[in-house]
């Protein structure tokens, strides 16, 4: 090994792979033996001690550092009331609720001291103890994670049937986690036959679907969990969603209903606005009477009865949406736009009229909807002379934003060259669609005007 100059193979020191000097093994080791060991912290050896179990360790460790007493975060992550409850340690979790008065109901991202028990895969018997220990001490069942999961949730995917029987009559059985499922799907997945019982005897819904379309009985058949399905009565033909409920197929959906002479429905944006209220699960609700977008945004308390949602908070939830929905102003800004001396082939147009004939569908179903809240009532009893003022103004805003649109449609039959870019020329069928669609944006122009001066009088 060629050395640099100075250096021989007597010497000591040595280049590492690296080519920086370094000592010799031996001066290594023996500087080595004398480096000190780490001395764990208090967090570190409490946290050993809850998983020893070990309670005169854990009482000891407690008493000489306050900051641990308070209930705070262990280093490893969780605090240590969390630690014992999932180990299931009974006398810890005892010791922690009734000397050292730690809240049981203390979160931590959004995790409780008895989801974690729940969650816990230690036998269920001690599990059973200490989800017994933290109800004496106040811990409340109806909590929810960052997930959606509730205690019971976890109680049923672990399969603790006694913890299950403890809390299922204060548990909501209809609370769904963010995939969907609710507890009874949990148990299923999870192939505990006894919870799923339980479960069943408590009223749990047979019928319900998760965000994967499937019912719980569907679940346990395509995990093969064949003991579990023949507990569920058998389920009719499955419902399928038609496909003009989920997306647009082509643009005869924004020009044409399912006739040539129908205006369009716009189904797929029924489940958009149900999202948006969070009643997607009820889409098939109003997908099964054939719903469109103007029959969904004109509905009233008592057609939302008549379609089966029978609990208020439901029909409460839907109805504010479209509350909400019809208060917002129309904005020219959300119409089509077009880029400066482009040049439109036949589609650009179609794309523009579609838009247009939509954004007349929607304000036709505002109308039509503010004709429903208002004419119970007397309008001369309660619209004072600035209000119909200020109506009116809005009344000749309105027709200027019709005259606007008016002409840009104009403009956009003007935009033309000799030999456009991708010009396709309509046929003649074509031709007598675009005049239909013409006839019919203009008919319901009028028609909303007509019924703003009836609501306005």
């Amino acid at each position: 090994m060629y050395r640099p100059a100075g250096y021989d193979d007597s010497d000591e020191d040595e280049l590492d792979d690296f080519g920086y000097f370094c000592s010799s093994y031996s001066e290594k080791k023996e500087n080595t033996a004398f480096m000190p060991m780490p001395v764990e912290d208090d967090d570190t050896l409490l946290y050993n001690a809850v998983l020893d179990g070990n309670l005169e360790e854990t009482k000891r460790i407690m008493k000489q550092n306050e900051f641990l007493r308070s209930g705070k975060e262990l280093r490893q992550g969780w605090p240590a009331l969390f630690y014992a409850c999932y180990e299931a340690k009974v006398a810890i979790v005892k010791y922690f609720v009734q000397e050292e008065h730690m809240d049981v109901n203390r979160e931590y991202d959004l995790q409780t001291a008895l989801m974690i028990a729940c969650s816990s895969t230690q036998a269920s018997e001690c599990v059973y103890q200490i989800v017994r220990l933290l109800l004496d001490y106040g811990a409340i069942i109806g909590m929810l994670d960052l997930y959606g999961r509730s205690p019971l949730m976890f109680a049923c995917k672990e399969g603790h049937v006694e913890v299950v029987k403890e809390i299922v009559a204060e548990s909501s059985l209809l609370s769904v986690d963010n995939e969907g499922n609710t507890a009874l799907f949990h148990a299923v997945n999870n192939n505990r036959l006894e919870v799923v019982k339980v479960l069943l005897r408590a009223g749990a819904q047979t019928h319900a679907v998760n965000k994967q379309g499937y019912t719980p009985r569907q679940c346990a058949m395509n995990n093969n969990f064949l003991d579990i399905a023949e507990l569920f009565p058998p389920e009719a033909k499955p419902f399928e969603i038609p496909y003009n409920y989920l997306c647009y197929r082509s643009y005869r959906n924004f020009i044409h209903g399912v006739e040539d002479k129908d205006p369009p429905g716009y189904y797929p944006d029924l489940g958009l606005m149900l999202y948006g209220m969070n009643s997607e699960a009820k889409l098939r609700i109003f997908v099964e009477p054939g719903l469109n977008l103007v029959d969904f945004l004109t509905l009233t308390d008592e057609k939302l009865r008549e379609l089966g949602l029978k609990y208020p908070i439901e029909r409460k939830r839907i109805l504010l949406g479209l509350y909400d929905f019809h208060r917002q102003k129309w904005s020219k800004n959300s119409l089509w736009t077009m880029e400066k001396e482009r040049v439109l082939d036949f589609y650009d147009i179609l794309e523009a009229l579609g838009n247009m004939l939509k954004h007349l569908t929607v304000m036709h179903a505002s109308l039509l909807y503010t004709k429903q809240l208002t004419e119970s009532h007397n309008a001369k009893c309660f619209v004072s002379a600035e209000q119909c003022t200020d109506l009116n103004q809005q009344l000749i805003e309105l027709r200027a934003s019709v005259n606007e649109l008016q002409d840009r449609i104009k403009t956009i039959h003007k935009l033309s060259a000799s030999k456009p870019v991708l010009l396709v020329m309509p046929s003649n069928k074509d031709q007598r669609a675009y005049a239909k669609m013409m006839k019919c944006g203009i008919l319901l122009i009028v028609g909303g005007f007509v019924m703003y001066r009836k609501l306005m009088r």
